[in-house]
């Protein structure tokens, strides 16, 4: 006799169990099917107290529930119409402010969220949640509509809801950053930390700093670094473009400590392979207080690890002077950055195709880049001012 569940729990109704099957089928169950429950029948009535009874077949499965699906741009607006929250004439705006603010990328027709959309609603939730609230917004749009029909006073509404915002805004305002840190690392902490716990997050650089979720000066990056900045500057990974499932990219490891790759020959210094919240560089010398060190960015390279002194030598040499330009006598430059390499001309700037070997470049062909199409301006012309800048009075 063989007892078999696919349920996630097992539940067992001693011998009502032989009757379950044909009571609920009725008169369908086939002669075998009824034979069988007769058997399982005449089986059990021949138990008495105190017999032990022996499984003679175990079968045991697993199975893990899958998380809902991520939601597509319309499945996102049919949820915010179910929840009531935006027009049919804002959704566009919504999707699109989405997407400019880097909150979300959409990836085959799905929404994947971005760390920094992430990162913005916990701290809205944490210290605005009255207005993060999904009814909030709800119950404002029909407010608003109220204030249209002209069922209620707009002047009323605003200064109610000016006077709640307004005491949402101080008590943020007396966080500060390293506060807010703390705060996105502790709600964060099975993505920032997946593989350490609190006790081995020493810095391998100094050991003697922790490390820590850090914002980086200007909001522009997220990165895990040493919390004894600026004395040890040592970072271990970046986060910016950490996507939902926390997949590592193979190109950035978890961790990665400073390499000296060799010494410079003409002066004998130093060369070491380095990480910084934008992506891998060479820096001459080691790092001192009140000192600007040599540095040159790496493009992307399918293996880090291949860098070598050689290499590091080749990219300190940028900016490199190709000549003068014959129109005006200023000199032509070929600059290295993340990006590539380009052809710089005082305010003109080209890029360099990658298809073309940058050590081929000569004057002559520098020239051509700066007259194709892909040529860009930056900075403002000197002497020039904005037009449309106001003049400012002094009193």
């Amino acid at each position: 006799m063989i007892f078999h569940s696919s349920a996630s729990r097992l539940d067992f109704k001693g011998y009502q169990a032989v009757y379950e099957d044909t009571e609920a089928s009725g008169s369908s169950e086939s002669p075998e099917g009824e034979a069988a429950h007769q058997d399982n029948f005449e089986a059990l009535s021949k138990l008495k107290m105190k017999d032990l009874a022996s499984p003679v077949n175990v079968n045991l499965g697993q199975h893990f529930t899958k998380p809902p699906s991520r939601y597509s741009e319309g499945a996102l607006i049919k949820k915010m119409e179910e929840l009531g929250i935006g027009r049919p004439s804002t959704y566009a705006s919504i999707m699109r402010v989405l997407q400019d603010r880097k909150y979300v990328t959409i990836k085959s027709r799905v929404l994947h969220p971005e760390f920094r959309g992430r990162m913005v609603s916990a701290f809205l939730s944490h210290l605005f949640s009255e207005i993060a609230d999904y009814s909030f917004t709800a119950n404002m749009e029909t407010e608003l509509d109220n204030v249209s029909a002209g069922s209620t006073e707009w002047k009323g509404l605003l200064t109610d809801y000016w006077e709640r915002f307004s005491k949402y805004c101080t008590d943020a305002s007396q966080w500060d950053v390293r506060k807010v840190e703390r705060m996105l690392e502790e709600k964060f902490l099975p993505i920032l930390f997946p593989d350490l716990d609190t006790d081995s997050r020493v810095c391998p650089s100094c050991s003697e700093g922790t490390l820590r979720f850090k914002v980086s000066r200007y909001g522009e990056g997220y990165f895990i670094g040493c919390d004894r900045h600026p004395k040890c500057k040592y970072i271990a990974r970046t986060l910016s473009d950490e996507d939902d499932e926390n997949e590592t990219s193979e190109e950035t490891p978890k961790s990665f400590e400073p390499r000296l790759l060799g010494v410079k020959p003409d002066t004998n210094e130093k060369v070491f392979l380095k990480q910084g919240p934008y992506g891998y560089y060479i820096q001459v010398g080691e790092d001192r207080k009140g000192a600007s060190q040599k540095r040159a960015p790496i493009s992307e390279v399918k293996d880090i690890n291949s860098i070598t002194i050689e290499d590091a030598i080749e990219l300190l040499q940028y900016p490199k002077v190709l000549g003068k330009h014959p129109d005006d006598e200023h000199p032509v430059l070929m600059t290295h950055s993340k990006a590539g390499f380009s052809i710089r001309h005082r305010r003109s700037l080209a890029p360099v195709p990658k298809t073309h070997d940058p050590k081929k470049v000569t004057l002559e062909r520098a020239l051509k880049y700066l007259t194709g199409k892909n040529v860009k301006k930056f900075g403002r012309p000197k002497g020039k001012t904005n037009k449309n800048a106001e003049p400012i009075e002094w009193h």
